[in-house]
């Protein structure tokens, strides 16, 4: 009987020795199959942090070029801009300075026909006075000549008058004698 319990005893103790061995086999399966779980989700978080990071610099690469294109399109407008707007200066320059010469130009025509219009108004005006001093000296002349004239014929009727009162104090005289 003893043996029979010796012999129980260690058919249990070898069944809970198989039940324990069992049970680690199948916690170090379990374990196993944990842990490539863990490394096949680790392995796929990294492949999909990696996805994502690759992705992440291709959107960074794609904005940067984006923002190159932006900015060298906004550059090339700028010139594009700042050119035409030099060309207008330009042209506003070149506008200004034909204006001026026309000006000028024109400014020289007026002053040109005021001065022969002045000269020519100043001969007129010498003329006139000329013709009119001819005129007063003509007119003088005449008057001198009209009032020589008159003292010569007053003096040649007071001569006459003189002769003939001197013929009649002549011929009384005579009478009288």
């Amino acid at each position: 009987q003893e043996e029979q319990e010796w012999k129980q005893l260690q058919e249990e103790q070898q069944l809970q020795e198989e039940l324990k061995q069992r049970h680690r086999e199948q916690r170090q399966e379990a374990l196993r199959i944990a842990r490539e779980e863990k490394e096949k989700l680790e392995l796929r978080m990294f492949y999909e942090e990696e996805e994502e990071r690759r992705r992440a610099e291709e959107r960074r690469q794609e904005y940067k070029q984006k923002r190159k294109e932006e900015l060298r399109s906004k550059r090339e407008q700028q010139e594009k801009e700042e050119l035409e707007s030099f060309q207008k200066e330009q042209e506003q320059l070149q506008l200004s300075t034909e204006e001026k010469q026309r000006r000028v130009a024109s400014r020289k025509d007026e002053l040109k026909r005021k001065k022969e219009q002045q000269e020519q108004q100043e001969q007129e005006e010498y003329f006139r006075e000329q013709q009119q001093l001819e005129q007063e000296r003509q007119k003088r002349k005449e008057s001198q000549k009209a009032r020589l004239d008159k003292v010569r014929d007053e003096r040649q009727k007071q001569e006459e008058q003189e002769w003939t009162t001197t013929i009649r104090t002549r011929k009384r005289k005579k009478t009288l004698i």
